[in-house]
């Protein structure tokens, strides 16, 4: 009899299939039906709403700075409001969302759960469902840090909005077993903060609460020791706000707490894991004890501050007004602003005075002279090794070397001076440029499209055939596209006659490439939309 009940409970339990995704947002915050069976999308990165349509048609778009809840007037007219909330407490939610409610019941996003929890009316919990994604940015009813949900008219459907992943996804309502939790081990959760000293980085995994030393000088930083961890204790984080470390002492504040650890680190010595190396000091209680960390000064308003190096002057970047401004310390007088970002994040000083800024919105880094003109911007949006996606926190190290927290790809970049990425590391897997170098771009003689390609022209092999990978962005739908190369200065092209077909992920492989001779290539790409053929191409030097 227990069984048959308890078959009919997991029949019974509360489920979803996946239905349609919805991409192209910066940061969905919430999102609503309408009762025309439309969706409004709170696009709260983006100072946006927005109307679609349930296949993701865009309708049109209503700009609001920072609308992050939704809710419909009288009239039936979306408006930036205060979602209706259970009035309950939620003890089997980790970090709840914005939730909605229906006939029966609510159903409540877990953000760090990455699952949908579902409640009665009573505040009786029925069970969960969801599935975190397992591959990067997965999605597909695989559910990453899902921060609103919202239920159809007809209660058939729910809107989950994944504000990290700038996406929606509708899924049908249902009964059933829900599909067993994938198994994720040795994935860097990183947070938005890092900082770093001598030859060492620290970083942080805020969900955890765990606080992680990397040493630098291998090919990629290696982690030494971790310390922290998720709880109550006093050397323990329920959330981490900000991080800093200076010769022999580390600082990291979180849930109103300033926690001090010590430890001992010789650069000298053998590259080997710790335990123990960090050492718990003390912990000081302040209401005021919530922002990033730089030194001895912490802003509970900031999304990330830097102190100069003469302690007169402070950066604080303030991600809700899109803007980094230099205060005098201690009356904090603003005496400049820089402007112009989607939604800044980072900031670090280099050496030399100049500012480093990352723009989480754009998926960039900026460098900018101590008077706030715009030396450089790097980064290339995306979710490859050597692309970036939301980057975060940023530090300096002694040799110049910019790393970057990559925070919507779950993992940390280095970059060069001149900004050029070297590396990518975490707590798994990690890419060097040497290893794993990054393909090649071009844009289109007139214009209109980027080519990248692999190998790269350093790679390309004399008098052997090879395989050509090519990927090819813009504004208008491709027919086809055609690969070749010539000599100029001898009048002829390859030997053989190439193929250049399109794959199943959109790329396009081109094969039977052979440049036979050594000496100045050029290789070219025919890009044709149906109307107008337009060539992109490249120099190519192979040595003897």
């Amino acid at each position: 009899m227990l069984n048959t009940v308890f078959l009919i409970t997991l029949f019974l339990s509360p489920n979803a299939t996946f239905h349609r995704q919805i991409d192209g947002f910066l940061e969905p915050a919430h999102a609503i039906w309408l009762p025309d069976g439309n969706i409004a999308v709170a696009d709260r990165m983006a100072n946006a709403i927005v109307i679609c349509s349930p296949e993701g048609e865009r309708i049109r778009v209503i700009q609001v700075d920072n609308p992050t809840e939704l809710i419909l007037t009288e009239n039936g007219e979306v408006a930036v409001g205060t979602a209706e909330r259970q009035l309950w407490n939620i003890d089997e939610v980790i970090k709840s969302g914005v939730p909605a409610r229906t006939d029966s019941g609510w159903i409540i996003p877990d953000i760090y759960g990455h699952a949908i929890h579902q409640y009665d009316l009573e505040g009786n919990w029925i069970g969960k469902w969801g599935v975190h994604a397992l591959l990067p940015h997965e999605g597909e009813g695989k559910l990453h840090y899902p921060n609103a949900v919202s239920v159809s008219p007809d209660g058939m459907k729910i809107i989950v909005c994944e504000g990290f992943e700038g996406r929606l996804q509708i899924l049908k309502l249902g009964e059933g077993k829900t599909e067993s939790a994938p198994l994720i081990s040795n994935i860097a959760h990183f947070g938005k903060h890092i900082d770093s000293f001598e030859d060492l980085i620290l970083v942080a995994e805020p969900e955890l609460g765990d606080v992680y030393l990397f040493r630098t000088g291998l090919k990629v930083p290696i982690p030494m020791t971790r310390f922290g961890g998720d709880g109550n204790a006093p050397h323990q984080f329920n959330w981490i706000n900000g991080l800093w470390i200076g010769d022999g002492e580390i600082k990291v504040v979180g849930d109103g707490n300033l926690k001090t650890f010590i430890f001992e680190h010789d650069s000298e010595s053998p590259f080997k894991q710790i335990p123990g190396m960090v050492k718990f000091q003390k912990s000081q209680n302040h209401d005021g004890l919530s922002g990033p960390i730089d030194g001895d000064s912490v802003m509970t308003r900031a999304t990330d501050i830097a102190v100069s190096n003469d302690g007169e002057m402070i950066w604080a970047v303030n991600a809700v007004s899109e803007t980094v401004t230099l205060s005098t310390i201690p009356d904090f007088e603003v005496v400049k602003t820089i402007d112009g970002f989607i939604e800044p994040q980072g900031i670090e000083i280099e050496s030399d005075g100049n500012i480093l800024i990352s723009d989480i919105g754009a998926s960039h880094i900026k460098r900018f002279s101590p008077d706030g003109e715009l030396l450089l911007t790097f980064g290339e949006k995306g979710f490859a090794p050597h692309q970036m996606y939301k980057p975060a926190g940023i530090t300096v190290l002694d040799d110049g070397t910019i790393v970057v927290v990559d925070w919507g790809n779950h993992r940390a970049q280095l970059y060069s001076p001149d900004g050029k990425w070297q590396s990518t590391f975490g707590r798994g897997r990690s890419w060097t440029r040497k290893d794993n170098p990054p393909p090649h771009s071009i844009t289109s003689n007139a214009g209109n499209w980027k080519v990248t390609y692999s190998p790269t022209p350093e790679q390309m092999p004399l008098n052997q055939v090879f395989e050509l990978i090519t990927r090819v962005e813009g504004n208008s739908e491709i027919a086809s596209v055609r690969v070749d190369a010539g000599m100029p200065a001898h009048g002829h092209g390859m030997m053989t006659e190439p193929v250049t077909t399109l794959q199943a992920d959109g790329s396009y492989k081109t094969t039977g490439m052979l440049l036979s001779m050594p000496g100045d290539w050029e290789i070219y790409f025919d890009i044709n939309n149906g109307e107008t053929i337009e060539r992109a191409q490249d120099s190519i030097t192979l040595a003897p």
